[in-house]
């Protein structure tokens, strides 16, 4: 008994460590990511966030260093695609989302962009960026009637947000 209960001890200890190990490759991959990302070196920098994201999946600071370089480096459908994987991770973040639809937009993919600033209303209904998109990506679809109401929404929630004013009533 004391032989099994030594033996579980070691073991336990053994997927400790290397759990640890794991944990330190991706934060060093990440680390150096941010490095390569604050001296202008994207590809670089990209590649060292996706060995973060290899080597731990669930590394969120990793995958949103990964987006932000692909964003800076004009790469939206690299982006766009880093922010779908985020968001199968996190979808409640409404931010990303957001992001996502506004992609979407820009590669005149409508009816996704305006799925992505639904999701986004659903957790944050007042957000103006969302309200703006939806109200946008809803006029380009030929739902004027709901692009309309998400304009007078906005209008209301958002008075000062010059969007919301010029746009037509």
């Amino acid at each position: 008994m004391k032989r099994l209960v030594l033996c579980l001890s070691i073991g336990m200890l053994l997927a400790y460590q290397a759990g640890a190990q794991h944990i330190k490759a991706a934060e060093d991959a990440y680390e150096a990511g941010q490095i390569a990302r604050h001296q202008e070196l994207s590809a670089k920098a990209a590649r060292l966030f996706q060995k973060a994201i290899r080597i731990e999946p669930t590394f969120m600071e990793a995958r949103q260093g990964l987006i932000d370089v692909y964003l800076k480096a004009g790469q939206d459908e690299r982006a766009a695609s880093a922010i779908t994987q985020f968001l199968e991770i996190e979808p409640t973040a409404s931010q990303d989302r957001i992001l996502l639809g506004q992609l979407l937009l820009k590669q005149g993919e409508i009816e996704r962009a305006l799925a992505q600033f639904s999701l986004a209303l659903t957790t944050d209904p007042d957000n103006a960026d969302a309200l703006f998109g939806f109200a946008v990506a809803a006029k380009r679809m030929g739902m004027k009637d709901r692009a309309a109401k998400a304009i007078a929404r906005g209008r209301k929630l958002h008075p000062r947000d010059k969007r919301f004013r010029s746009a037509e009533k």
